[in-house]
């Protein structure tokens, strides 16, 4: 008779044959996963700050650009004294109250033209006329010893200047402003 030796058992016995694979197995797909959350995380924290990057940028490009328009209106003689008509719309950018919007592309000097690709709208709305608080320093619509005082002579167009920057796929920002024009001597 012939008898077989049996080879040596690795195992110990304990019934944890291959639980450390399993182990490292688990820990492997855990790790991955947390790595792909990391990378998904760090990509939204790169479109959130390109997104304000932007949005900061397009909110320059109005803020200037209504300081320009601004200073436009408050000049003296750069407005018209008197309430605009329709075609002013078409010609000047500037409406009579309630008139469909006509939006003019501000010039490049308003603005970082290098940072912006596309330029900022603006429009300007007439929005009434008051009578001037105060006289101007020069007396330019009152007589002299009448400063401090009202003068019913003297009269302020009342304008809302509205500017925005908008483009495909960049932050959409809009600002206004009522801005008072120059005094000027009320016309008949």
């Amino acid at each position: 008779m012939t008898t077989r030796h049996k080879p040596p058992s690795t195992s110990l016995g304990t019934g944890h044959d291959g639980i450390a694979l399993v182990v490292v197995l688990v820990l492997l797909v855990v790790t991955a996963l947390l790595g792909v959350a990391v990378m998904r995380s760090s990509a939204m924290q790169e479109r959130m700050a390109a997104n304000l990057r932007d949005r900061s940028l397009a909110f320059e490009a109005v803020e200037s650009t209504l300081r320009y328009v601004q200073n436009q209106v408050m000049s003296v003689g750069s407005m018209e004294q008197a309430a605009p008509v329709a075609n002013d719309c078409a010609t000047r950018s500037v409406c009579p109250r309630g008139s469909a919007a006509a939006w003019r592309a501000a010039p490049a000097s308003a603005y970082d033209s290098a940072r912006l690709p596309v330029a900022p709208e603006y429009w300007v709305e007439h929005i009434g006329e008051d009578v001037a608080n105060m006289i101007d320093d020069d007396n330019q619509c009152g007589a002299a010893g009448q400063a401090g005082a009202a003068n019913q002579n003297c009269r302020t167009q009342i304008y809302r200047v509205i500017v925005r920057s908008r483009s495909e796929g960049r932050a959409d920002v809009v600002i206004q402003a009522n801005v008072a024009g120059g005094t000027q001597q009320a016309g008949p």
